[in-house]
């Protein structure tokens, strides 16, 4: 049995327990068995977290030092997370069902590098301050304008991916000056957690950045809505994001929304089947699924279905299916009991409207499986566009193939969905992919690849999946405002304008 992990809030620097004593069992998805616990927060926890971030956005030890500073001290921490990269790793993939051999390698590389690129693009990349040309008509006058931190930010990040969604958030609020508070998945905290203590250490300030564990049921809303919000970076379901952004919008709060995808991945005629089947299974089956931009409807030439298909369940044969703890594992469980039974109750309606299954559909029992929440990887066939598994989001191994006859049948039925976050095209004809790239109506499209999230390349999508971007530059500018200043250099300011309005002229004179 693993040892029971015991953190509390991270609020003004400190380690903070709960004010209702409350806690919060967080369990291995593989064994059910007991893992951690950590504080059940009240809204009274929020508003000292809330509290704790406006005093220090206000007192300007971290808004007030240089981009440079910051910057440093984000690339401290990066340094952090690669060296601690093992532990981070157990921390990520216990609760989270991850594979750990995924975790302590990519999943803390990816965090490292959105922290320190976030930091190196504020100092180096994105212009402090830019000017304009003084209009040769007007009176000479100078207007530069400069990018300032938005405030306070909130960042909600999901159970599925916890550290890397998170450092997509923290990274730019903390590169631009902002003070954030984060809520991470009830689920998955622990990461998260361990991040406030890197963090920490690294050099960040003391309320700078806080962590408040509980469920959004009860806080969500409050923290959303809270008055000391700015700012809010959100990633999760398409559902709750459009509820936050209602509360949002009363309060009139930036956002920042990456939520659901349903994405198509079109195999053209051209493909080598071999380089497709692999970028087919690594598209639908990387964390069995649990990704918001899972390439989950497959479109293929429908004279390459049964090809296709065959090698795919040959291939999936030979993957091993397990704890998520040990090294030589593919796939790891759901992450938890609430997935697995969505998960089966899609794949109960595909059968129900008329989807033939090809592989999979049953939950796994056998041996040490029995313990967890295991889904076998399962292949939909001869699906068409309409059917409810294929249309809407399911979170899991479940890959719905849908033949088509020509190109621009392919295309139409990829973009014939509400969600528009990724997309994938197999082909090895360079210039025919690149031209249907352009025609997705999805924020990302990977051509023989998939699931390639870089810091230094914007993320988001479009529809329904969501609005603005995380990492890049991009990040960057919607976690800051913009502010003009304009200075007349004329010794006597305004003249022409102010007497447009008359007020130059000397009334009742001599």
């Amino acid at each position: 049995m693993a040892q029971i992990l015991e953190y509390q809030h991270f609020i003004d620097g400190q380690w903070t327990p709960g004010e209702s004593g409350e806690r919060m069992e967080i369990f291995n998805p593989a064994n059910r068995e007991l893992v951690g616990t950590v504080p059940r927060a009240t809204t009274g926890d929020v508003d000292r977290a809330m509290e704790s971030a406006r005093k220090s956005f206000a007192s300007g030890v971290w808004s007030g030092k240089s981009v440079e500073e910051r910057a440093d001290i984000l690339f401290n921490a990066a340094m952090l997370i690669a060296a601690g990269r093992e532990h981070m790793g157990y921390l990520e993939s216990l609760p989270s069902g991850g594979t750990i051999r995924r975790t302590s390698i990519l999943d803390a590389a990816s965090a490292a590098g959105s922290l320190a690129l976030a930091g190196a693009l504020a100092a180096q990349a994105l212009p402090a301050v830019e000017h304009t040309i003084c209009p040769p008509w007007l009176a000479p006058m100078h207007s530069y304008w400069r990018r300032e931190p938005i405030g306070v930010c909130l960042g909600i990040t999901p159970w599925n991916f916890p550290l890397i969604l998170a450092a997509y958030k923290i990274g730019p609020a903390l590169a631009m000056g902002n003070s954030i508070v984060v809520k991470p998945a009830s689920i998955t905290p622990f990461s998260t957690l361990e991040l406030a203590r890197i963090l920490h250490d690294a050099g960040v300030p003391d309320g700078v950045f806080n962590v408040v564990t509980g469920p959004g049921s009860s806080i969500g809303n409050y923290m959303a809505s809270h008055p000391e919000v700015d700012k809010i970076g959100f990633t999760g379901s398409t559902e709750v994001g459009k509820h936050i952004a209602h509360l949002a919008a009363d309060g009139v709060k930036r956002v920042t929304l990456e939520l659901g995808g349903k994405s198509p991945l079109i195999v053209l005629d051209d493909a080598d089947v071999d380089v497709a089947v692999n970028m087919i299974l690594f598209a639908f089956l990387f964390h069995s699924g649990q990704v918001c931009e899972s390439g989950t409807r497959l479109l293929v030439p429908r004279k390459m279905q049964d090809e296709i298909v065959e090698r795919m369940i040959a291939k999936i044969k030979t993957l091993t299916i397990g704890d998520q703890m040990q090294m030589t594992t593919d796939l790891g469980p759901i992450a938890s009991a609430d997935q697995l039974q969505t998960i089966e109750r899609y794949v109960a309606i595909g059968k129900a409207e008329g989807a033939q299954l090809a592989y999979g559909g049953r939950r796994l029992t056998a041996g040490e499986l029995e313990k967890g929440y295991f889904f076998e990887p399962t292949i939909f066939i001869n699906c068409n566009n309409q059917m409810t598994q294929v249309r809407e989001e399911i979170f899991g191994p479940v890959q719905c193939v849908i033949p088509y006859d020509d190109v621009e049948e392919a295309l139409a039925i990829a973009n014939d969905s509400p969600y528009g976050l990724g997309g994938g095209i197999a082909s090895t004809d360079v210039a025919r992919a690149q031209r249907l790239a352009g025609r997705m109506r999805t924020g990302s499209v990977w051509i023989n690849t998939w699931h390639i999230l870089r810091p230094d390349a914007p993320f988001g999508g479009y529809k329904e999946s969501g609005y603005g971007r995380e990492n890049c530059y991009h990040a960057l500018m919607a976690y800051s405002e913009v502010k003009h200043i304009c200075q007349d250099l004329d010794p006597n300011p305004d003249k022409l304008l102010f007497e447009l309005l008359g007020l130059n002229q000397q009334k009742g004179g001599m």
